[in-house]
């Protein structure tokens, strides 16, 4: 397959970015992330799961915090700097907690509800790896951004 890193529309990268931003600045601050960890679990507990969150570690919340900062820093760096590459890093890295996800959930008995997380992850990689895989270029990206 032939990569188009320069044809790679800005706005797709941006609007990905902008997606992400809205979990991952919540996962970032722990007192956020205790309270979208219990909303997880609700929602979870609505599609017949369990719904009461288990007690979280120091440790625990230290690497959801962590993950969630990384994550943050990531969408930053999309969004300023809408690049192909960015696009095709993103897109494979989606598929790649997809895949994360379902072990979780299948494997570790994590919570159903993140399985609704797989949704916005596969749109994600579908989406930018269509810009970046595409065969012919748009005609806006002939014609500047």
């Amino acid at each position: 397959m032939r990569m188009n890193l320069e044809r790679v529309r800005r706005r797709e990268v941006r609007f990905w970015a902008l997606v992400d931003s809205s979990v991952s600045y919540t996962l970032a601050l722990p007192p956020l992330a205790e309270h979208f960890i219990s909303l997880l679990y609700y929602v979870d507990g609505e599609l017949g799961g369990a719904s009461v969150a288990p007690v979280v570690t120091p440790l625990q919340m230290f690497f959801v915090c962590l993950s969630g900062s990384l994550i943050a820093l990531w969408c930053v760096a999309r969004y300023l700097k809408p690049i192909g590459l960015f696009a095709l890093i993103d897109g494979w890295g989606r598929v790649w907690v997809s895949l994360l996800i379902v072990w979780f959930v299948l494997v570790e008995g994590a919570p159903r509800v993140l399985l609704l997380f797989i949704v916005t992850e596969m749109l994600g990689a579908v989406s930018q790896l269509h810009e970046v895989y595409r065969r012919k270029p748009l005609a806006a990206a002939r014609t500047g951004p």
